[in-house]
């Protein structure tokens, strides 16, 4: 009867390593954790400020849509009673026709926002009707880059180079001896042997291509956080430069839309016989298309402010 109880050790360096190893592999779950977190709650800011844009846009079309209403059923009246001719009615018919499209696809867009929004609020029914913007955030570049440079996606980088050195520190301990110790017994028929036994082993070649393999990856990940660094340096620059010009863009329009008359006065001008049809028409869908722009500059505005403040969420 053979009975046998052994126990191989690590070189004691190896469980400092696989020690620190488990440690970073624990504080990158926790960064992956905050990065889908601030990835979340940007996609509803997003969402929220595509609503309070589409709430806007829907209010602005049904109120055109309103007055062409009103100008089409004009027209019908003197249409009917000899005043205009077929054409001029068929002109305001078509713009009503048009605008009623418009109309329903923004509707459309609203629908669909509206389920987004549920979806990312786990299914709950979350009415937004706000229609007033949030008021524009002033940001420091410098300070804004700092900011970045603690972000969770830069902090996993520089968790991956530890996790990478500890790995190959880890390999170069497994390269070194490993003791063993146990327990031995043996019964021959009338005679019995027992003791205790401990040993030594020196690994050779087993481990030298995992030290090389793990070297040549921390190099990899020190090469990969510097693009990362320099990738993140040049997109905030850049996505700081297009929210100054999105700034610039929406002061130039706001001043030369408060310079022009508004849809009212047109309606008006219509009415009291000062405009033609045709200029009306031109006219109003002149000024309604430059109110969309703003209103899409508007949103852009956010929407790229949203985005650089991902890193504070």
């Amino acid at each position: 009867v053979d009975f046998r109880i052994s126990q191989q050790l690590d070189f004691p360096t190896t469980y400092v390593h696989k020690s620190r190893v488990r440690k970073i592999r624990t504080s990158q779950a926790e960064l992956d954790y905050v990065r889908i977190r601030q990835t979340i709650l940007l996609r509803a800011r997003q969402l929220w400020i595509e609503r309070i844009y589409l709430n806007q846009l829907e209010a602005m079309v049904s109120e055109r849509r309103a007055q062409a209403e009103t100008i089409n059923n004009h027209f019908r009246q003197k249409q009917e009673a000899g005043e205009v001719d077929r054409l001029a009615y068929s002109h305001s018919n078509l713009q009503l026709v048009a605008l009623k499209s418009e109309h329903e696809k923004v509707q459309s867009e609203i629908r669909s926002n509206q389920l987004a929004i549920q979806e990312i609020a786990g299914g709950t029914d979350v009415e937004l009707s706000e229609i007033i913007f949030p008021e524009p955030v002033q940001f420091n570049p410098d300070s804004l880059l700092a900011v970045y440079l603690e972000s969770p996606d830069l902090q996993l980088y520089t968790q991956q180079i530890r996790l990478m050195e500890e790995q190959k520190n880890l390999a170069l301990s497994n390269a070194l001896p490993k003791f063993s110790a146990g327990y031995y017994s043996e019964s021959v028929l009338a005679q019995k042997f027992k003791g205790f036994s401990v040993g030594i082993s020196v690994p050779l070649w087993e481990n030298s291509n995992r030290i090389k393999q793990a070297k040549t990856e921390m190099v990899y990940a020190e090469a990969d956080m510097q693009r990362y660094e320099l990738q993140q340096h040049s997109e905030v620059l850049k996505q700081l430069d297009r929210l100054e010009s999105l700034r610039t863009r929406t002061q130039m329009l706001e001043d030369a839309l408060s310079q022009e008359s508004g849809m009212e006065v047109l309606a008006l001008s219509l009415e009291n016989g000062e405009i033609s049809l045709t200029e009306y028409f031109y006219a109003s869908d002149f000024y309604f298309r430059n109110e969309q722009l703003l209103l899409g500059y508007k949103k852009d505005q956010l929407l790229t402010e949203a985005a650089l403040m991902k890193v504070y969420l």
